[in-house]
């Protein structure tokens, strides 16, 4: 998910994964991933506040504004 900034910090990001984790039992999703920069920590958080767990990291995979960054793994369990 993506939210320019200009639009952040109004509820889009929480209203999106709200929806996103609703039509993913509808589908029969078992399982959501979320891959999100290390340095991102309201991404983070957020994710984390829907049960979101870190499952992984990809160390210095990603070089922007020349500085390497973490892409973090992040996992939920979809129950009925």
């Amino acid at each position: 998910m993506y939210v320019t900034p200009a639009l952040q910090r109004k509820g889009i990001g929480r209203e999106l994964l709200t929806r996103a984790v609703e039509r993913s039992r509808q589908l029969g999703l078992k399982t959501l991933l979320g891959f999100i920069f290390g340095h991102n920590e309201a991404s983070l958080q957020l994710f984390e506040s829907f049960g979101f767990q870190r499952w992984g990291v990809l160390p210095g995979v990603a070089e922007l504004d020349h500085i390497e960054r973490n892409l973090i793994i992040l996992g939920r369990r979809i129950t009925e």
